[in-house]
């Protein structure tokens, strides 16, 4: 009979102690000042962010396809003379051996600015990665050693190395001009000109 009451003891006990981790839990005043923290913490780090953002886009032109294309792009500043720069380029060109060609690619790649003019003109390194995906003809001899075409479709990833410089025109606008070369299975050397927004 003891050891039976003691195990009705402990569970009562155990019980309350259940219950009061329940109501600390779900305390109404305790929940909102974590939500108001939680909030808080994500306005500053958006503001933050938001000051620090461009976004944009332009015009290129991608001599191993041989045609034009559009870029978007953005540039996310991790100090004043260091930035992040992901973009994404669909280039269209001309038809080989009866095939049309067509190029996207995605690129990451990382800016260190030097001022030349004030904080007006500005050259920089290009250093990144690159990722193309291509249609593409090609032509070949088969066993029978008749001609023969097809339509190649592959991807390639490389790496970009090349130099860019922006002029600033005013507190939200600048434009950029930007050359590279595409180091990888299918190089590529490319050019790209567009317009940049300061958020």
């Amino acid at each position: 009979m003891k050891f039976t009451k003691t195990i009705h003891k402990n569970n009562v006990f155990n019980t309350m102690k259940i219950s009061k981790n329940v109501q600390l839990t779900n305390n109404p005043i305790m929940k909102t000042k974590n939500s108001l923290f939680v909030c808080v913490l994500i306005f500053l780090f958006a503001t933050q962010m938001q000051a620090q953002i461009a976004i944009g886009g332009g015009l290129g032109y991608n001599e191993k396809i041989s045609g034009p294309g559009v870029t978007l792009k953005g540039v996310f500043n991790i100090t004043d003379n260091i930035a992040i720069t992901p973009s994404a380029s669909y280039f269209f060109g001309n038809q080989v051996y009866g095939y049309k060609r067509s190029l996207f690619a995605g690129d990451v790649n990382a800016h260190y600015y030097f001022n030349i003019i004030e904080s007006k003109l500005k050259v920089y390194p290009v250093v990144g990665v690159n990722f193309s995906s291509y249609k593409t003809g090609n032509s070949y001899y088969d066993a029978f050693f008749d001609y023969e075409t097809e339509q190649v479709t592959d991807s390639a990833i490389g790496g970009n190395i090349g130099a860019g410089a922006t002029y600033q025109f005013t507190d939200k606008l600048k434009v950029y001009l930007e050359p590279k070369f595409v180091a990888s299975n299918y190089s590529q050397v490319v050019i790209n000109a567009g317009v940049l927004l300061n958020l």
